[in-house]
Formats: C-alpha cells, structure tokens, sequence
C-alpha cells in the first residue's frame, strides 16, 4: 500500500478488530493523551471535521467498504470542502470493528497511523462513528487552522473576507480571485488582522494567504464563491467509497 501523505493523499487504513465500545468524546482524550505524551500540543474540537467525518462513517458502514478515496476519487479534503471548509491541510485515519478502544490501540500499532496522529502541523481534529453488521465504523479528521475568526460574507455586491492570522511571522496578506491578486482593504501588522473587499463580479475560486520572510507565500484556505459551487475539474467530491483494488 502507498505511504500516507498529510495534504490531499490520506493514510493507510486497516481493518481492525476492538472489544469494548466506549462514548465518542473519549476519542479526543486518546488524541490529546496520545499526542501529549509524544510531546507534541494538543488538539481542539472542530464540528465540521466531525460533521465530515460522521457522513463518512455512515457511508463506510453501509457500503461495508473501508477506504479513504471515494469511486470518483474523492478524498477527505474533498469531502470537508463540500460541507463548508475551507483549510487547504486535512488528514484522516478510520478503523472498524466491535469497538473503539482496540481501534484505538490498533492505530498505535501502525507507524502511518501514529504519523498523522501526532503530526504536529494539526491544531483541530473531528470525530464519526457508525454502526455495522460487523460492529462499528470510525472515522478521525484533522486539520491545521492557520486563520483564527475567518468570515466570509458578501457585502453589497461584493465579498468580505476577513479573519486574524495565526503566524506571528505572517505579513502581506494575499487574496487570489484565479491567478488575480488583490490587496487588503486594512491590514494590523501588530495584531495580524486583515480585511479584504472584493468587488463584482464574484464568481471562481478564491485563495486566502500570506507573505513569510523571504518572500515565501503560505497558503492558508481555499473556497469557491458563490459557496457550495466547485473549482474546476471537481464537479464529483462526495461518491460512494471506493472498492479496494
């Protein structure tokens, strides 16, 4: 099987077998436990990921097929931006089976698993559980949040964009409508707030991030406006899973 990738390629799966089924919230205690004993910070809750993730577990469980790619293609990444994200770093690992604590302690086991797990690029993750024939279905998401209070509103004729960057290094916001730049309406070097008004026509695919030193720009979100259209080429973000080779 191929490596996990932590952008839009995800992690290996396993089938995995557990005993004892436990509530979902002990799902972000394991993570934080898990990450703080490796040393790395821990994570907070998000409701989108978890919304991703549930709708993913139920898929999972009604198809009795375990993959983290739908039939079109479609990954984890895919699927968070259909339901409203806009973070452009998302990684997932899902297991199954009559459990969640020997899932857990499978994903442990796994050198892939325990990789996205404890990356410490993550600041959120969200969590979905689904029963099955065999048991239950499970289903973990993480993303990193670069961008702190991030709005996205139209105003007037226009769009407002809006938010509080995290990196203290982070300078010369940067909005891409397509390949157009556009500068902020206001910019707080100090506090790192930023504001940009996009005029009419809206319509495409929109690229929120900034200037790091050395003139290195970081990507931070992406969207399309008006929301709930695609980008180009990804007309299909939500099939089926896809069967295993």
């Amino acid at each position: 099987m191929k490596r996990p990738l932590l952008l839009c390629s995800l992690p290996l799966l396993f089938l995995l077998c557990a005993a004892a089924a436990h509530a979902q919230p002990d799902v972000l205690s394991w993570i934080n436990g898990t990450r703080h004993a490796a040393g790395v910070s821990g994570l907070l809750p998000d409701a989108l990921l978890s919304r991703t993730a549930e709708a993913w577990a139920e898929r999972l469980a009604r198809t009795g097929v375990l993959s983290h790619r739908g039939a079109d293609g479609s990954s984890a990444l895919d699927r968070y931006r259909v339901l409203g994200g806009t973070e452009v770093r998302v990684g997932e690992i899902l297991g199954a089976g009559p459990g969640l604590v020997d899932v857990q302690n499978a994903w442990l086991k796994s050198d892939e698993h325990r990789e996205v797990t404890l990356s410490p690029a993550w600041t959120h993750a969200g969590w979905g559980r689904s029963g099955s024939a065999a048991g239950e279905v499970w289903v973990v998401l993480f993303c990193q949040k670069l961008v702190e209070d991030l709005s996205i509103e139209a105003h007037g004729a226009g769009l407002a964009v809006s938010g509080r960057f995290v990196e203290p290094a982070a300078d010369h916001p940067l909005l891409y409508a397509g390949l157009v730049p556009s500068q902020p309406a206001a910019w707080d070097a100090q506090t790192r707030r930023f504001l940009f008004q996009v005029p009419a026509p809206l319509e495409g695919y929109f690229r929120l991030g900034y200037m790091l030193p050395r003139e290195n720009y970081r990507l931070t979100n992406a969207f399309t406006w008006p929301r709930g259209t695609v980008s180009p080429g990804e007309s299909s973000r939500s099939a089926e899973p896809a069967a295993p080779p």
